[in-house]
């Protein structure tokens, strides 16, 4: 009876525990959820260590020096660091809304934090709501989580008049004739009208508005004048915005920044009483939107913090992105999203599902006592799972791995993909992305198009020349005396041409691709030799280029094309003299079992790079003293699983540290000093 008891105390702490996870507070159509999972940070490293650490001690200090007050720990912020933080924000065509949810230990510490003189507070029972000066940002915390919202309207939202009308907004511009451009359609008083978001029921009362203007000096006296005037030489009050507010218990106006500065000036510099107007009636409709932007922001974080709503936790996107073990996370709901974010200007077209068939978005930040690591994840729909899974079908030549050598190489970077398979589906893969961005009219053009891309191409001769595997590595770095040309002038100014020699770093490096037939690429190399843009001495070829600071070599080899810049490379490679048993099992398995990988080998660069070229002796010395502390850096992409596509990059840590964490913050605090 005692286990039973025992099992279900557990079972409950567990699901009480889950309850309090702030997620559930985050609504299902979030565009983007970041997480930073404090209880696996502090398992690296302690509160106490990290007070300690370079960085701790830089956040404390700052933090008590700017607000007057002495912190000892990051504990005395009232945060409880034992539980996940979140960001996430909502998109709408309207506004944007940017959100924190912290967990709080200690709300006295809280207060304390964020609370003065200026930003009082209002207490409705355990919650408390405080509104920053500028009016743009809220924050409403009880005595176990803190929210802060801050809300941007969109500009393109306003450009459609009758939107703007709703809402009694006008579009005011400026030109330099006897009238103001300012938009025909009928104003509707903003507190006449519902003012609606998609997730908003109920707005509630909006802050008082003060517009304050600073009219720029004018030689012009007495003549200046509001919209609707004549040139009287009187003068018309400009208007006041007012609208009473709940959140200050002082009930004392509140005032939005409004900018002027920026606004556009008239032709030739000339500032007249017209200009003034401009700015006024400009200044009045930024206002409006600013209420309006914060009435939303407002009724967004009741709703947020009080309402009852379908949480992320049921986006099954979202839940099948995470992982326990991950110290931060970030998910984004669609990569189509993005595109529309950040293409308004393109107009309709930046909806035009541009990037239809992909996913949401994921990456993961692990650490522990070996290495850190990224993993990133993308979403894609079946149909171009299935086209990426044929492109992907082929894994690097085995004979490349000879040529590479880890113990000097700085680093090396491979793909794989199979050409004849990537030629068939790239027409497909074209129709899906640019189909929708041209419309359905372009639908028979496009597959026009498609079929005769198919038809001049021959993609299983193609795939011969070009099989569709690379490898690139730098073995080094050399420097070379390397001249260039400059100009002087005489005392009559006349140019001479003068030729000068420097010293330059440059890497020595080797590039290979597969190629099953190579009759045009000795077609190529014939007709470069017979115009004297190449040479050949032993089956190796040099390209003919003056203006090139380096030389470089080619030549072909049991189905392979060599490239590189050292002659003594191509010639030990032309003779099977090249030392092939150099080859790390770490390397060898990054490089034949990924589609794609990459490797940056930090020690091998130690003292490589002349201190000249990186700020002198001092700067070359901290330089040299970070990489020798760093351990390899890792990319590799992962084999396609389901519908997701994946990569991973890794940074080793060397020995001698206890886990990657801390030896980030060594790696900042050997930076900083």
């Amino acid at each position: 009876m005692k286990k039973i008891l025992i099992v279900i105390s557990l079972f409950l702490s567990f699901n009480l525990a889950k309850a309090q996870d702030l997620v559930k507070k985050i609504p299902a159509n979030a565009f983007t959820v970041a997480t930073i999972k404090g209880d696996n940070i502090f398992k690296l490293m302690f509160v106490k260590d990290f007070n300690e650490s370079f960085l701790g001690k830089k956040l404390l200090t700052e933090t008590s020096k700017s607000l007057d007050k002495s912190f000892t720990s990051i504990e005395d912020f009232g945060i409880n660091l034992e539980k996940n933080m979140y960001y996430f924000n909502q998109l709408s065509d309207s506004i944007t809304y940017n959100c924190f949810l912290i967990p709080i230990k200690d709300a006295t510490k809280l207060e304390s934090l964020i609370n003065n003189k200026e930003n009082k507070f209002k207490r409705d029972g355990d919650v408390r709501t405080m509104i920053l000066p500028d009016s743009t940002s809220i924050i409403k915390w009880n005595n176990n989580m803190m929210y802060f919202v801050t809300g941007s309207i969109s500009s393109s939202f306003f450009a459609d008049s009758a939107k703007s009308a709703r809402y009694g907004i006008k579009d005011i511009r400026f030109q330099n004739d006897d009238d103001l451009a300012i938009d025909s359609t009928v104003a509707v008083a903003v507190d006449s009208v519902a003012v609606a978001e998609p997730m908003i029921e109920e707005i509630p009362a909006p802050p008082i508005v003060k517009v304050k203007v600073q009219k720029k000096s004018t030689t012009k006296k007495n003549t200046k004048r509001t919209i609707g005037t004549k040139k009287t030489g009187k003068k018309k009050t400009a208007k006041k915005v007012k609208i009473d507010s709940d959140f200050e218990e002082s009930r004392e106006p509140r005032e939005f920044a409004v900018d002027t500065a920026s606004a556009m000036t008239p032709v030739h510099g000339i500032v007249d009483e017209r200009y003034d107007a401009y700015q006024q009636e400009r200044a009045e409709q930024d206002a409006k939107k600013k209420r309006l932007a914060f009435t939303w922001m407002t009724a967004q974080a009741d709703q947020i913090f009080n309402g009852s709503y379908e949480s992320i936790e049921n986006n099954k996107s979202y839940t099948s992105s995470l992982d326990n073990k991950a110290i931060a996370e970030l998910w984004v709901s669609s990569l189509q999203d993005v595109y529309n974010a950040i293409s308004p200007e393109f107009g309709t077209y930046g909806k035009a599902g541009l990037m239809k068939g992909y996913g949401s978005l994921n990456a993961k930040l692990f650490m522990d006592n070996k290495s850190f690591r990224i993993s990133t994840g993308l979403e894609l729909s079946q149909e171009q799972a299935d086209s990426y899974k044929k492109i992907l079908n082929r894994k690097l030549n085995k004979n490349f791995l000879k040529y590479v050598n880890s113990e000097k190489a700085l680093g090396f970077m491979s793909y794989s993909i199979d050409t004849k398979a990537y030629l068939e589906e790239f027409p497909k893969l074209l129709k899906q992305t640019y189909g929708s961005f041209l419309g359905a009219k372009m639908d028979q053009e496009i597959d026009l198009g498609a079929e005769l891309f198919s038809l001049l191409l021959d993609e299983e001769a193609v795939s011969k020349v070009i099989k569709g595997d690379a490898l690139f590595v730098i073995n080094g770095l050399n420097t070379k005396d390397v001249t260039y040309t400059t100009y002087e002038y005489d005392d009559d100014y006349k140019q001479k041409e003068i030729v000068k020699t420097k010293k330059e770093t440059l890497p020595d490096f080797l590039f290979m691709f597969s190629s099953e037939d190579t009759r045009l690429i000795n077609k190529l190399i014939k007709y470069g030799v017979n115009k004297n843009y190449v040479s050949v001495e032993n089956n190796i070829y040099k390209i003919l280029e003056k203006k090139s600071p380096i030389d470089i070599y080619f030549m072909i080899k049991d189905g392979i094309v060599f490239f590189g810049n050292s002659l003594t490379e191509m010639q030990g490679i032309s003779n099977n003299q090249y030392n092939s048993n150099k080859l790390s099992k770490l390397h060898k398995q990054l490089l034949s079992k990924n589609n794609f990988s990459f490797l940056f080998n930090a020690k091998n660069l130690v003292g490589k790079v002349p201190d000249s070229e990186i700020g002198g002796e001092e700067t070359a010395k901290k330089f040299n003293s970070t990489l020798e502390k760093m351990g390899n850096v890792y990319m590799k992409s992962n084999p396609i699983k389901g519908r997701l596509v994946s990569a991973d990059i890794s940074a080793e840590i060397p020995n001698g540290h206890e886990n990657a964490l801390k030896y980030l913050f060594s790696l900042i605090e050997n930076a900083a000093k």
